[in-house]
């Protein structure tokens, strides 16, 4: 997809391929193709979108919804933050577990069926 206007070509560090937006396209070469949507500048100097995903297929201004390394490092920071949620409600229960089984008359019998349960 073509889109209006040029851009100039992006200074990228030796060895690592820009994925490329709207303002700083990728310069690539067959060997250097980035995964998912990525503008890039062709020889003629038109500034073009290699779209990658759905909605930039449909809506080249839309955002991307590629599976890139950002997207999946998000992703992974939403998980540990469930996790550290529900770790965190856990060791509520746990807390108040363990007090009112200590607080109760029958402590230690309760703790040596329960050790006996779990085979130790």
């Amino acid at each position: 997809m073509k889109a209006t206007g040029r851009a100039p070509r992006p200074h990228t560090p030796a060895g690592q391929t820009a994925l490329g937006d709207r303002d700083n396209p990728a310069a690539v070469t067959p060997d250097t193709v980035p995964a998912g949507c990525y503008w890039w500048t062709d020889p003629d100097g038109d500034l073009c979108l290699m779209p990658g995903c759905m909605a930039r297929i449909q809506e080249p201004e839309a955002e991307c919804t590629c599976d890139n390394l950002a997207a999946r490092l998000r992703k992974a920071e939403q998980k540990l933050r469930d996790h550290q949620e529900r770790q965190q409600y856990a060791n509520t229960w746990w807390h108040a577990l363990s007090e009112a089984v200590h607080d109760h008359p029958d402590a230690a019998k309760i703790l040596a069926d329960t050790r006996r349960r779990a085979g130790r």
